[in-house]
This record gives C-alpha cells, sequence and structure tokens, in this order.
C-alpha cells in the first residue's frame, strides 16, 4: 500500500513539473503569463493560479470582434452612400466598387518581376 502511495505521489509531482514546464515555454514562446504555476511553492501544491480572472479557454477576441464592428460600420456607410448617391472626400460608392471589383493581376505580375530583378 506504502509503494502505491509513493507511485502516486511520484505521478502527481512529475506531471506538476510538467505543468510547470510546459507554462515556462509558453511564457517563452507566447508571452503568456495567464496560465501556469507562480512559484515553485504552488507547483508543490498543484495551485495553478491566473493573472487575470478569465481563464484562457475562456478568453475573449476583443481584436476580432472591433475587425468586425469596422468592418460592419464600413460596410454600412458604402450602401448608405450608394443609395442616397452621397460622396465624401470626393469619393463616390462607384469609385469604391471600381476598385474592389478591379483586376489587379497584370500590376501584381509586373511588381512582382520587378521585385526579381
Amino acid at each position: 500500500m506504502e509503494q502505491k502511495l509513493r507511485l502516486v505521489q511520484q505521478v502527481r509531482s512529475r506531471y506538476h513539473e510538467n505543468q510547470y514546464d510546459l507554462s515556462n515555454r509558453e511564457r517563452i514562446l507566447y508571452g503568456k503569463t495567464s496560465a501556469g504555476f507562480q512559484n515553485e511553492e504552488s507547483l508543490r501544491y498543484g495551485e495553478p493560479y491566473y493573472d487575470d480572472t478569465v481563464r484562457p479557454e475562456e478568453t475573449p477576441f476583443p481584436f476580432l470582434k472591433l475587425r468586425m464592428w469596422i468592418a460592419l460600420f464600413l460596410v454600412t456607410v458604402v450602401i448608405v452612400m450608394d443609395r442616397n448617391h452621397m460622396e465624401v472626400a470626393g469619393i463616390t460608392a462607384e469609385k469604391i466598387f471600381e476598385v474592389i471589383s478591379a483586376d489587379y493581376e497584370e500590376v501584381i505580375e509586373t511588381w512582382a518581376e520587378a521585385l526579381v530583378r
């Protein structure tokens, strides 16, 4: 029974060491500090700590949300400009549609050839 207990303690200790190593590697690679162990003392007890109140799996995507709102706003502006035949800073909705639908293949090929030379 005592041997089983030692084996379980050894497995738990190894698990916590691996978690600690993993969190250190994440911190080095990605600059993450939210998941992992605070210090050697918390490693012994297996207590993960989190810098903020949101756990990593619950982390929202603030930049994605911001980009989506900006894109939605810009599409709305173009639609309103098109419906009301408006002009903003000398740019009309028709000019925006022309720029979006233009074929840039030749321009890109010329640029790529100039870049290789």
